[in-house]
């Protein structure tokens, strides 16, 4: 007791805050959304059972604040994917890149899409929790030819859904390691990295894709991905 008196008595607000979170990230790295509750992200913490609660009223604040850690992480890892004039190799490379975050942080990406967990009316959430799918889509859109994407229009918002519908399908059948089964003596972690670069090649065979008119597809991207109306979730 005398040391969890003295960690607490070291946390300023800011910081008492900061360790909550990391706290609960830490166990839903560790152990998925089943590990989780408030008295274990206070007691990880060393600070009182009730100390939650009070920087983030319930336990669905907490895990939105996870949550919104996990959408930035995902958006790191298509973003790293990196971006070039090759549409094909791009379309793959962010694929590959979604469903390996999904693979690396199970228990984070299982909860970002909980909507009984992470409060979706946080005014953050629309734009934290867009970017990622956003980029997968404008990839997909430009692989098939779109660089003009507008989600007012109904066929532009249907070949996204589908497309993230797919990458998303792809990462639960990975996490639940039904994947690899489609491989002899696939494991989960041979399939990431043998087998899926090679069934993204299938999805998204080599093909001839008219870059835009005006040669800026890039930019055409980047001004679609700002200019949306709405955001996907």
């Amino acid at each position: 007791m005398g040391t969890m008196l003295r960690q607490r008595s070291t946390y300023h607000h800011g910081d008492l805050r900061a360790a909550l979170i990391k706290a609960a990230d830490d166990l839903i790295a560790e152990g998925g959304v089943e590990a989780f509750s408030l008295r274990a992200a206070a007691q990880r913490a060393g600070v009182s059972p009730g100390a939650p609660a009070h920087h983030f009223r319930n336990a669905k604040g907490l895990l939105t604040e996870v949550a919104l850690l996990a959408f930035e992480r995902a958006d790191r890892y298509i973003e790293d994917a990196g971006q070039s004039d090759d549409v094909v190799a791009d379309v793959r490379a962010v694929s590959l890149a979604f469903v390996t975050f999904a693979h690396d942080h199970p228990g984070h990406f299982r909860l970002m899409f909980r909507n009984d967990l992470v409060n979706r009316d946080d005014p953050r959430y629309p734009e934290i929790s867009g970017k990622p799918g956003m980029r997968l889509g404008l990839a997909v859109a430009a692989y098939r030819g779109n660089f003009d994407v507008d989600l007012d229009r109904f066929e532009d918002a249907a070949d996204m859904l589908s497309g993230m519908a797919t990458l998303h399908g792809l990462a639960h059948l990975v996490l639940e390691e039904k994947a690899a089964r489609f491989f002899a003596n696939a494991t989960s972690g041979t399939f990431l990295k043998q087998e899926l670069p090679k069934v993204l090649a299938r999805m998204y065979p080599d093909r001839a894709v008219k870059i835009s008119e005006s040669g800026q597809s890039s930019t055409k991207r980047r001004r679609a991905s700002k200019s949306s109306a709405r955001s996907v979730k």
